[in-house]
C-alpha cells in the first residue's frame, strides 16, 4: 500500500513540476494535481504551490498521511506541455490509467524536445517583431528593420542563457543589443522611426505570460504566487528598459 501511495505522489508531483515549469497558473496546477489524487482514490488531498515548489499531501486509508516536496528550478514556456499534461490528468479520471503508466507518460513528457529548431525560433520572433512594427503604425523599413533587430534580439537572448543562468542577464544584454541594431539600422536609413523600431522588437522579451498569470492568481486569491510572478515580470520588464535605457544614453 505504501509502495502505491509513493507511485501516486510521484504521479502528482510530476505532473506539477511540469506544469508549473513550462508556464501554468498556480491554480490549474493545484487544481489538476488534486484531481489526480483524489481520481487515484486518496483522501484528505491537500495541495500548495508557488512558482518554484510544489507540496502535496495525501491520507491513505488508514489515516497515515504522506507529504512530498518538488523543487521547480527551470523555467520554459510550452503550452504543449500543459495541454498534454492536462490531457493525462483526464485521461486518469476518465480511464484506469495506472500509476506506472501515468509515470512512463511523463517520463516522455519530460524527454521531449521542443518540435522546433532554434532557426525557426528566430524567423517567428523576426515576423512577431516585423508585424509590430506595423501596428505601432511603421512602414515598411521599420518592418524590416524591426525584423532585424528582433532576431539579433532573440539570437543574442538564447546565447547568452548559455553562459548564465540568471535570466535577468540574458534579457538585459538582448534588449542591449535590439538598442545598438535599431540604431544603426536607422543611421543608415533602413528603419525610418527609431522609437518604434526599439518598441516593435522587444516585444519578443516583454513578460506578457508572467503580467497574465500573476494577476490571474491575486484575481484567484493565490497572494503569495501572483506577487512572486509579478515580481519576476517587473525584473525582466527593468531588464529590458536598463538595456535600452544604457543605449540610448549613448546616442
Amino acid at each position: 500500500m505504501e509502495l502505491l501511495t509513493s507511485k501516486i505522489l510521484d504521479v502528482c508531483t510530476g505532473i506539477g513540476r511540469l506544469m508549473l515549469e513550462n508556464g501554468a497558473e498556480t491554480y490549474r496546477v493545484e487544481d489538476t494535481v488534486y484531481r489526480v489524487a483524489v481520481n487515484y482514490g486518496m483522501q484528505g488531498v491537500s495541495v500548495f504551490s508557488v512558482p518554484t515548489a510544489l507540496i502535496v499531501t495525501i491520507r491513505e486509508a488508514t489515516g497515515v498521511e504522506h507529504t512530498r516536496l518538488q523543487r521547480v528550478t527551470e523555467q520554459k514556456s510550452n503550452l504543449q506541455i500543459i495541454a498534454d499534461a492536462n490531457d493525462l490528468s483526464r485521461r486518469i479520471a476518465q480511464t484506469d490509467i495506472s500509476p506506472n503508466d501515468a509515470l512512463d507518460e511523463i517520463d516522455r513528457m519530460n524527454r521531449a524536445e521542443s518540435p522546433y529548431s532554434v532557426f525557426q525560433e528566430v524567423m517567428v520572433a523576426a515576423l512577431t517583431c516585423g508585424f509590430f512594427g506595423f501596428l505601432f503604425q511603421g512602414n515598411l523599413h521599420d518592418l524590416v528593420a524591426a525584423s532585424l533587430a528582433g532576431s539579433l534580439g532573440y539570437v543574442s537572448f538564447l546565447y547568452a542563457k548559455k553562459i548564465t543562468d540568471i535570466r535577468f542577464f540574458s534579457e538585459l544584454i538582448a534588449s542591449a543589443m535590439i538598442g545598438w541594431t535599431a540604431f544603426f539600422l536607422t543611421s543608415i536609413g533602413v528603419g525610418n522611426d527609431i522609437n518604434i523600431v526599439i518598441v516593435a522588437s522587444v516585444m519578443t522579451l516583454v513578460p506578457g505570460k508572467a503580467i497574465t498569470n500573476g494577476i490571474r492568481d491575486l484575481m484567484a486569491s493565490h497572494l503569495l504566487s501572483g506577487v512572486s510572478v509579478l515580481a519576476d515580470a517587473l525584473l525582466t520588464a527593468s531588464a529590458i528598459g536598463i538595456g535600452i535605457a544604457t543605449v540610448l544614453s549613448f546616442i
